[in-house]
């Protein structure tokens, strides 16, 4: 078969190198039009559901609308969780769906089910709203606009009619959250002496307000000869319209809705704020659309913010677009890769040029990388993959093994046409060609099937690796497809008339210096098999030596903060402690830009209270990996100025990653489960005490703040009932004073603008002076003291859920080094607690997503192992000669080993691929060695002897270092880089398999040839 496909190449070399032409240039053109991004889509499918409840406490969202929402949701078709916050004012319900289950349809099955449970929430809950579907990154860009000149509530006007709207339009942005400035409303602001005195109450003042205003259809009228429209206005223009509204009008009394309260342009309370490099601004947080292309999508948005720049400049409006733009980072790690790519490429030509002295032989084998390479990306293309930093990382570490294939036929062409005698060129190629195909297929397929257990990985890993393994898999056999096809026809073509150059004479004496050190270890075989064993051994106590971390801390050159001060800490007290700490970042050196955000925004994803905030900092460009540790370090010791702050610094993939392995930003999440709120708090703290004495945990955090004041009502049924009064009219009227009754809303060109009834802010700031609201009813009027019990005290600002139970989650934010080790210790401490009777805390953490992924990927390289057996079998026919292939693997897996302290010293995720790879590139030149041994002697007759041995072992020396040395040479660049943005995972990997090349090498050329001497039958 293999000779049918040669002698078809060799019969038609023109064509051949005309599609191989074709595959390039069509390569050439995906990759201009490939979509590009960072990694690929690693968080689950998942949809969240919000419910706005205006007034409502923590527990009461949590009983009435997040309960039924579950209940409503939960037992879906492909659900793996649900998990929920309920927060004062507003519900938020996550639901996380199975690998592999489609996003939309997933989406589609939640807004099913919420139509049935919309009937079942009270009438002060708004429609839940289930947020758009968002990439794993989700964070397109952050811009902050600032003026001098505008007003707060004029900037928010400005952003919220024009720039939103516009940015909302452009292809890739799923949502835009505003924070800060000021959101216009009209207040009808009651006057409760007047209002008493007209026996006026808050309803008939709401009722009024609404009669005063209105927006109807007329209709049309039909002439003979046209037909007219009729247009009714009745829309209120303002404040005045609305206070000359009628409330009551009988004979000789007439009451306006001015005679008992003030009608004034007034601002929405705010639920966030925003501080844009320390001044207050507004910010607009883009997250980016499910599967969208994160570089197009940013370049979108930069044309949309060019249009409207103009308008923003006439009216002193700065905009700032580099808060956080992750694109930079895809920008930084692609090139990065890119160069990688070239420059490995480079030297990959230089040793192909030392070996072989002619640059004719050079072009040919050269040529496989891009006609390799490319033909992947096509595959890869049309299987939809973005192009990533995962991809082009195997497109790196195949860089070196694509022209492997080529080198071994170039080479062995070379060294036949030195040997010629007779024949024609095409026939000593073919010879050359076949001689060699064989073993080479079997050396392809066997690299192959190594890196098949990475492609078959599940969950978060599976995401991650699958792209590396497809594109290093594809790459490696379009590359045997190109030496079986290409090579020889390119070959024909370009050594017709050439005068093979004679070997270089380093490399002759090398090789002399090589089969003298062979023949003298030849006959110690012994030795070889304990160096195997011992090297065995080594791997096996490998990961008890070895930390282990699920992924490597990612250098993005952009840090997110996460601040917490006390509960009921006001919008004004964060923003002051905002500022200076801004000012302290910002004298960090590296930092380039920092913009907080407080509070939530409507909408958005993030649901907080005035207490917390997030800082997004920005660091300058091309900061190196050590640098980027070092503003790290500064963060930490800002925040340490500031006792009394919960605080995290964390990555922005990195908190992405944690959030979607235990459902908590941070690597190491403490879940406590149980029903009673108070049994849950003392739980929590304990939980707390026990992580922050473990060394190396980090910032530790409670994720359920504490309770927050609050003024606390409750209703005297009898006092109500003899002032005339029920529970509602109480409930009315507070709810009126200090929330505010949306009446109405005016309609301007623009936007639509609430007008809200409640009391006057003067009166709504003394918490002490609840008690003296007024309340009329049947006997009179009467204060709320009177009818009510008023007394300050605390109340729960968030109740989280998950899978039906209540939770309170501590977290960990140890370094990846170390998340294995505290998650154990941590497992060992909580085991000792005496926690209340039905509450059960359990720990959850990346190092149980690496145990997973190491496990399985064990399971499946085993799987693999056999297959590779039984493959080289089919190859050999003959066990002892599969068993000579493996013996020299250990040996090439301990230089991996050895080199685990320069890729950060722990088995990464990245660093245990890097040893399967090794595995496979590693058997490549044992199978040829073993190959061409049986070769020369059962083809070529030679007699079996220690001379054929060595002799056959030289004429593989050249081969073997040329396929060590461009696979080494093509990683080399990548395990330079290591811990450099877009190199955390593949530096490791690339260092793993260059230890592992060297020690190989090595195995190969002095140990294997012991092993055959000895082991072999003739």
């Amino acid at each position: 078969m293999l000779t049918l496909i040669v002698r078809w190449s060799l019969s038609r070399p023109r064509l051949v190198a005309l599609l191989a032409g074709l595959i390039v240039a069509y390569g050439l053109v995906t990759l201009s039009r490939a979509k590009f991004d960072v990694f690929p889509d690693f968080v689950p499918p998942q949809v969240e559901v919000q419910t706005e409840a205006p007034g409502l406490s923590a527990e009461q969202v949590e009983q009435l609308i997040t309960r039924p929402i579950e209940q409503a949701i939960a037992g879906g078709q492909g659900i793996e969780a649900v998990r929920s916050e309920s927060i004062q004012g507003i519900s938020v319900v996550t639901v996380v769906f199975a690998d592999k289950v489609d996003p939309y349809r997933a989406r589609q099955t939640v807004t099913d089910s919420l139509v049935e449970a919309g009937s079942a929430l009270p009438a002060i809950a708004k429609s839940p709203q289930v947020a758009p579907l968002t990439s794993s990154t989700m964070d397109l860009l952050k811009i902050g606009f600032t003026s001098d000149v505008l007003s707060p509530e004029q900037l928010r006007s400005l952003i919220d009619t024009v720039v939103r709207p516009r940015l909302l339009s452009t292809q890739g942005v799923a949502r835009a959250s505003v924070y800060g400035g000021e959101v216009s409303r009209i207040e009808v602001r009651m006057r409760p002496g007047d209002m008493a005195r007209f026996n006026i109450t808050p309803s008939d003042l709401a009722s009024a307000v609404a009669a005063a205003t209105g927006v109807r259809g007329g209709g049309f009228v039909d002439t003979p000869a046209q037909r007219i429209l009729v247009t009714p206005q009745g829309q209120a223009q303002g404040p005045d319209d609305l206070a000359r509204g009628v409330i009551r009008s009988v004979v000789g009394q007439r009451v306006l809705v001015g005679d008992v309260a003030d009608v004034v342009e007034a601002f929405e309370p705010r639920l966030g704020e925003a501080l844009i490099m320390g001044r207050p601004g507004v910010l607009i947080s883009l997250s980016s659309q499910y599967g969208a292309n994160t570089l197009d999508a940013t370049r979108a948005v930069d044309a949309a913010l060019a249009e409207l720049q103009p308008a923003l400049t006439a009216q002193k409006v700065w905009v700032n677009a580099d808060l956080h733009r992750p694109a930079n980072f895809i920008n930084t790690a692609l090139s990065g890769l890119r160069e990688d790519l070239v420059i490995g490429a480079v030297l990959i030509a230089v040793v192909l040029f030392a070996f072989m002295g002619s640059a004719r032989t050079v072009i040919i084998s050269f040529v496989s990388i891009p006609i390799s390479l490319l033909a992947a990306l096509i595959v890869m293309d049309l299987l939809g993959h973005t192009l990533d930093t995962m991809v082009l990382g195997g497109l790196a570490v195949a860089l070196g093994v694509v022209v492997d294939d080529a080198v071994i036929d170039v080479e062995n062409i070379v060294r036949r046409l030195r040997e010629k005698t007779s024949g024609s060129l095409a026939e000593v190629i073919q010879h050359a060609s076949v001689e060699v195909r064989g073993p080479v297929v079997y050396a392809t397929l066997v690299v192959a099937l190594t890196l098949a257990p990475v492609l078959l990985l599940d969950g978060l890993q599976g995401r991650f690796f699958s792209p590396l393994a497809s594109a290093f898999i594809l790459a490696t056999m379009a590359s045997l497809l190109v030496a079986v096809i290409v090579t020889p026809a390119l070959a024909l073509l370009t050594l017709n008339g050439w005068t093979p150059v004679a070997e270089p004479g380093w490399l002759s004496r090398l090789k002399t210096r090589a089969t003298g050190v062979i023949a003298k270890g030849a006959g110690r075989g012994s030795v070889a098999m304990v160096a195997t064993a011992a090297s065995a051994i080594a791997l096996l106590a490998a990961p008890f030596v070895f930390p282990s971390e699920l992924l490597p801390t990612f250098r993005e050159g952009h840090f997110v903060v996460g601040v917490a001060a006390a509960p009921g800490t006001s919008l004004e007290a964060s923003r002051s402690l905002g500022q200076s700490l801004t000012t302290e970042f910002l004298a960090i050196e590296g930092v380039q830009t920092v913009e907080q955000q407080i509070g939530r925004a409507q909408g958005g994803e993030d649901t907080w209270g005035p207490e917390q905030s997030e800082f997004h900092i920005e660091l300058k460009p091309h900061l190196s990996g050590a640098a980027q540790d070092r503003v790290e370090a500064g963060l930490h010791a800002a925040l340490d100025s500031h006792p009394g702050l919960e605080t995290e610094v964390l990555t922005f993939l990195g908190d992405r990653i944690g959030e979607s392995v235990t459902g908590e930003k941070a690597p190491v999440a403490v879940s406590v489960f149980g029903d009673d709120l108070g049994d849950l708090d003392s739980a929590s703290h304990a939980v707390a005490r026990a992580l922050e004495a473990i060394p190396g945990t980090g910032d530790v955090t409670r994720q359920t703040p504490p309770e927050a004041p609050a003024v606390r009502i409750s209703p005297r049924v009898d006092q109500l009932g003899n002032a005339g009064l029920t529970v509602n009219d109480m409930l009315d009227v507070v709810s009126s004073a200090y929330l505010g009754t949306v009446a109405t809303q005016l309609y301007r060109p623009d936007r639509a603008i609430d007008v809200t009834v409640i009391l006057p802010p003067e009166q709504r700031a003394d918490p002490a002076a609840i008690g003296q609201v007024m309340l009329r009813g049947a006997a009179g009027e009467v204060p709320l003291s009177s009818v009510a019990n008023v007394g300050m005290g605390s109340q729960r600002t968030v109740v989280s859920r998950e899978a039906g139970r209540r939770r309170e989650v501590v977290t960990a934010d140890p370094s990846p080094a170390d998340v294995a080790r505290v998650a154990r210790e941590a497992k060992a401490a909580i085991a000792t607690l005496r926690l209340p009777p039905g509450i059960v805390a359990s720990v959850s953490s990346t190092a149980d997503a690496t145990a997973s992924a190491r496990n399985q990927l064990v399971f499946n390289c085993a799987i693999a192992a056999l297959a590779a057996v039984v493959l080289l079998l089919l190859a050999f026919g003959d066990g002892r000669s599969v068993g000579l292939v493996l013996c020299s693997a250990p040996v090439a897996l301990l230089g991996g080993i050895l080199a685990l302290p320069l890729a950060g010293g722990s088995l990464s995720l990245g660093a245990l691929v890097g040893f399967v790879t090794l595995f496979g590139i590693s058997s490549r030149n044992s199978i040829l060695l073993v190959a061409h041994v049986d070769h020369v002697v059962r083809h070529e007759k030679r007699e079996w002897s220690l001379e054929t041995l060595v002799k056959a072992t030289e004429e593989r020396v050249t081969p073997i270092l040329m396929t060590a040395l461009v696979t080494g040479l093509g990683l080399l660049p990548l395990a330079l880089q290591n811990g450099e943005a877009g190199r955390e995972i593949q530096g490791p990997m690339a260092i793993v398999i260059l230890g592992g090349l060297l020690t190989s090498t090595a195995a190969t050329l002095f140990m294997l040839p012991a092993l055959i001497w000895r082991y072999r039958r003739a």
